[in-house]
C-alpha cells in the first residue's frame, strides 16, 4: 500500500506537468484556454504539495504558498495590473523553486533507487525550467527590455509571454539555444547563464547519485 502511494505521489505530478507543458499551445489560443491552463497549472500546485508531504514543514508550507499563488493567478487573470505580475509570478518563482528543491533532496538522499526517486527527478528538472521561467518574466517586467525575439507577444497577452519565456527556459536549462530568443540585459544574462550551469551540474549530480546508490544496493543485495 506504501510502494503504490509514493508511486502515485510523484506520477501524479509529471503527468500534469507534461499534460500543461504539451496542451498550453493548443489550449491557449481559445477563449477558456487561459482558464483550463490555470485550473490545470493549480491542480499541479496542489499534487506538487502532496508531494513534498513526507514532511509536515514542507506540506504546510507547500499548501499556504499555494493557496496565495492560486489566488493572485486568479486575480490577475480576473484584473492584470504590474504589481499583481509581479507579485503573482514571484511567488510562483519562489514557490516552484521550492518544490523542486525539495523533491531533489528526496531523490538525492540516501535509499534504494526506485520508480518513484525517478519520477520526482524528472518532476525536479522540469520544475527548474518552470521556475526559472517566472524570473524571467519579472525580468521582463521591470526591464521590458530584457530580451529580444523573432516574433513577440502582444504587449497585455501574459499568457503569451510566459509561454515564450518558457520556451527559451527550456532552451536554455537543456544548453541548446537555437539563438531565435536572446536574452539582451545583464539580468536576462545572468539568470540565462545560472539556469544552463545548473542544467548542466543537475544532469551529471543526478545521474551520478543515482547509478552510485544502484550499484551499493545491487552490491548489498547479492552479499
Amino acid at each position: 500500500m506504501r510502494r503504490f502511494e509514493n508511486l502515485s505521489r510523484h506520477l501524479l505530478l509529471l503527468i500534469l506537468l507534461v499534460v500543461i507543458f504539451i496542451a498550453s499551445p493548443f489550449v491557449a489560443p481559445y477563449y477558456y484556454g487561459p482558464a483550463i491552463l490555470n485550473v490545470v497549472g493549480a491542480a499541479m500546485l496542489l499534487s506538487a504539495t502532496y508531494a513534498v508531504s513526507r514532511r509536515r514543514s514542507f506540506f504546510i508550507v507547500g499548501l499556504a504558498v499555494s493557496l496565495f499563488s492560486i489566488t493572485m493567478t486568479v486575480w490577475l487573470a480576473a484584473a492584470p495590473g504590474y504589481w499583481l505580475i509581479i507579485i503573482s509570478h514571484g511567488s510562483l518563482m519562489a514557490l516552484i523553486g521550492f518544490f523542486a528543491v525539495a523533491i531533489l533532496s528526496y531523490v538525492l538522499g540516501s535509499g534504494k533507487v526506485t520508480w518513484d526517486k525517478i519520477y520526482g527527478a524528472i518532476c525536479a528538472y522540469l520544475l527548474l525550467g518552470y521556475a526559472w521561467t517566472f524570473a524571467y518574466s519579472l525580468a521582463v517586467e521591470i526591464q521590458p527590455d530584457s530580451f529580444t525575439s523573432q516574433t513577440s507577444p502582444l504587449p497585455h497577452d501574459i499568457v503569451g509571454r510566459v509561454m515564450q519565456l518558457r520556451y527559451f527556459s527550456f532552451v536554455t536549462l537543456t544548453t541548446v539555444g537555437y539563438g531565435d530568443i536572446v536574452p539582451h540585459s545583464p539580468a536576462a544574462r545572468t539568470l540565462a547563464l545560472l539556469e544552463a550551469i545548473l542544467g548542466q551540474f543537475y544532469l551529471v549530480a543526478l545521474v551520478g547519485r543515482l547509478v552510485g546508490l544502484h550499484i551499493v544496493h545491487g552490491n548489498g543485495a547479492r552479499e
